[in-house]
């Protein structure tokens, strides 16, 4: 029916890790569907709330070509081991009955089953949705930065992906994440086709996402209210967006950090790491001593033992406070500059953390926690 590259065949099968489970109890779930569009193949995945739909080359396309599903792992295991620079031909074998498909290549060859394409579901947009246009490196870079912060906890299912939405009297789209302990915001550059609702992003697709997208260029967001398609490229991206209402994460944020601080962030993570060390796996605290323009970073674990470590600061502070050490390290991982700025007000009230280079509004909100 079609021959096609090694190379465009793996390029349509990437995704097979991330959307389709070799355990699904829907046996179609497991298998990617092959169909023609015009001059070119495409092969769509789905695990009913993602979709994937990549288009590919072929070398040559058959006149009696027909839409196939076949087991998505396997036939990505069985063109990754076939010799680079190799060609692919996928035929039907003679019969009346479609339930099969002949994969050759050199020597190898290899018959596969198949199951009908009119029993694969595919995910349609609604109408009318809100196109939002954001150059990909931001796009990366936002979602990037939010992704550590997505909550894992399944009870509070609305914190299991990014909230995306535009700020009233902003022209910026802007990218929330938070699970309880740390809450991330970015702000990115967009062009926004019309009324623009807040919807969460769910963690797999966000990964989904970070795998596909460019260096440069443009993305184009198709919103609704139940669903997001994302063009990247060859390949287009349908997800379900959560069901739920994300929290109002403004009001986290704190207004009156009067105390602010600058450091050298390579130091500061350094210093963190160092002094963790002695830490037990349960708590994670690190307590954070500011004074005289010195940051004194000290844990104590009886198990272990004593780890203190120092380094300057500038601005005034005197205040103690403490920090779970992951969570500033991960927070230091997404400030981009040398230096960071971590704003302040009492002992047990949430700290912020901006890149002294950065838009203040993209800022990371911390917890504090007894040390």
């Amino acid at each position: 029916m079609f021959k096609a590259e090694k190379s465009a065949l793996l390029s349509a099968l990437a995704l097979v890790g991330s959307v389709t489970e070799k355990r699904n109890t829907i046996p179609i779930l497991q298998n990617v569907l092959i169909e023609r569009e015009e001059d070119r193949l495409v092969a769509r995945l789905t695990n009913l709330d993602i979709e994937a739909k990549t288009f590919f080359k072929a070398v040559s396309i058959d006149s009696d070509f027909q839409p196939f599903t076949v087991p998505a792992s396997l036939l990505n295991d069985i063109v990754r081991k076939l010799p680079d620079g190799a060609e692919a031909s996928i035929a039907r074998p003679d019969g009346d009955k479609f339930t099969s498909i002949i994969l050759k290549s050199g020597r190898s060859r290899f018959a596969l089953q198949v199951l009908p394409a009119g029993d694969f579901p595919e995910m349609k947009m609604p109408a009318d949705p809100v196109r939002v246009t954001i150059p990909a490196d931001e796009l990366s870079g936002a979602i990037g930065d939010c992704s550590h912060a997505i909550s894992t906890e399944e009870t509070r299912h609305y914190l299991n992906g990014i909230f995306f939405h535009q700020l009233a009297g902003s022209e910026d789209a802007t990218f929330v994440a938070t699970d309880g302990h740390r809450l991330v915001k970015r702000l990115t550059q967009a062009e926004i086709s019309g009324a623009f609702p807040g919807v969460i992003i769910p963690r797999n697709t966000v990964r989904v996402l970070q795998k596909i997208l460019p260096d440069a260029g443009g993305i184009d967001l198709d919103v609704t209210e139940t669903l997001i398609r994302a063009v990247v490229g060859s390949t287009i991206i349908t997800s379900k967006l959560i069901d739920g209402t994300f929290p109002d994460y403004q009001r986290v944020i704190p207004s009156d950090c009067h105390l602010v601080c600058t450091l050298q962030a390579k130091h500061l993570g350094e210093a963190v790491d160092r002094v963790a060390t002695v830490s037990s796996e349960r708590g994670r605290a690190v307590q954070f001593t500011f004074a005289d323009q010195h940051l004194r970073l000290k844990v104590s674990n009886p198990d272990a033992g004593d780890a203190e470590d120092e380094l300057a600061f500038e601005g005034e502070a005197d205040l103690q406070i403490g920090f779970n050490a992951r969570y500033v390290g991960d927070a230091l991982a997404h400030l981009t500059g040398e230096k960071i700025t971590l704003s302040l007000s009492a002992p047990g009230a949430p700290a912020i953390l901006r890149s002294a280079i950065s838009n203040p509004e993209n800022l990371i909100v911390l917890m504090p926690m007894r040390a």
